[in-house]
């Protein structure tokens, strides 16, 4: 196969070799949400809790862009199973704060380190050289996605027919 030289060819096999290293993590995580019987939006909820304790349901649906009904039934199912609890905000008794427990601590972060050992066992077989130019890329790639709208932010909402 003839290397890419123009634009668009860079840009397509760009696109499709992120694609691809992204989809070799899915596995393993799968394999580890399965295990601990954990939806993907319930996983999204553990993270968001993760990085934000003492969310509430509101703001918890709307960083999902969810309701709130279909957010607390997920929370719900997480309060269940151990991974978060919920508790009366101090401030505002109406306001119920969501944080995680000590199970989903343990749980989200078994997650994350899952996946960085696998990424780090792949990088274990690159060169110096190798390791640069691909912390280099990875730090760009973060840096112009955040400079642009995620593609859920630009799609417009249609009303419901």
């Amino acid at each position: 196969m003839a290397e890419p030289t123009t634009r668009d060819e860079l840009m397509a096999d760009a696109t499709l070799g992120f694609a691809r290293a992204a989809r070799l993590l899915d596995p393993l995580r799968l394999h580890v949400w399965e295990e601990m019987g954990v939806t993907f939006p319930q996983l999204r909820i553990l993270f968001l809790v993760r990085r934000d304790p003492g969310s509430d349901l509101r703001s918890l649906a709307e960083r999902l862009d969810v309701g709130t009904s279909a957010a607390s039934q997920q929370v719900d199912r997480l309060v269940d199973k151990g991974l978060l609890s919920r508790l009366e905000d101090p401030e505002d008794r109406r306001r119920l704060q969501i944080s995680l427990t000590d199970k989903g601590t343990e749980a989200a972060e078994s997650i994350s380190t899952a996946s960085r050992d696998y990424v780090h066992a792949v990088f274990e077989q690159f060169t110096d050289d190798q390791l640069a130019a691909v912390g280099s890329a990875l730090t760009s790639i973060v840096e112009m996605a955040a400079s642009i709208p995620q593609p859920h932010l630009i799609v417009e909402r249609r009303a419901p027919a």
